[in-house]
C-alpha cells in the first residue's frame, strides 16, 4: 500500500510541477510577445526604398487610380509627397497612411487637388507628366496621340 501511496504523491507532485510550469512559459511567452510589439525596427537597418513601397502598397489597397499621379521620396526619414490627388480627403488620407509608415519621421504633403492639379514645386508640366522646372520640355502637341 505503500507504493502505492507513493505513487500517488509522485503522480500529484509532478502534475503540480507541470502545471506551473506551463502557466510560467504562457506568462513568460506574454512578456517576450509584448516587449516585441513595443520594439521599434532599426531605422538605420530599413532601406528608403522599403519604406517607400510600403507607403506606396497602402495607397493602392484604396486609391490604386491614383498611383500614377503620386511620387513618393523619403530621406532621413522625411518622406516628400508630390503630384496631385482627386480630392482633399484623399490628399489627407495618403498624407496619414505616409505618416503611419515605420521609420517615418516627418512627412511633406505638397500634393495638390483636383484632377491634374498640377505639378509640385520646383517643377513643370511637359505633356502629362511633371519635370524639374531647369529642363526642357520635349513634347509637343503635334507628338502626342489624338483621341479616336
Amino acid at each position: 500500500m505503500t507504493n502505492k501511496s507513493n505513487c500517488k504523491t509522485l503522480v500529484a507532485v509532478f502534475s503540480l510541477i507541470l502545471i506551473f510550469s506551463a502557466g510560467t512559459l504562457a506568462q513568460t511567452d506574454s512578456v517576450k510577445s509584448e516587449n516585441n510589439k513595443n520594439k521599434k525596427p532599426d531605422c538605420t537597418r530599413v532601406p528608403d526604398a522599403v519604406t517607400v513601397k510600403l507607403i506606396y502598397d497602402r495607397i493602392k489597397v484604396k486609391y490604386a487610380r491614383q498611383m500614377s499621379h503620386i511620387n513618393v521620396r523619403i530621406k532621413d526619414g522625411v518622406v516628400t509627397l508630390e503630384g496631385w490627388a482627386t480630392t482633399k480627403g484623399v490628399r489627407k488620407e495618403i498624407e496619414k497612411y505616409a505618416k503611419k509608415t515605420i521609420c517615418v519621421k516627418k512627412v511633406a504633403n505638397k500634393l495638390t487637388t483636383g484632377v491634374g492639379g498640377g505639378c509640385g514645386p520646383g517643377t513643370k508640366k511637359c505633356g502629362d507628366i511633371c519635370i524639374d522646372e531647369r529642363e526642357d520640355c520635349n513634347i509637343t502637341s503635334s507628338e502626342l496621340p489624338t483621341s479616336n
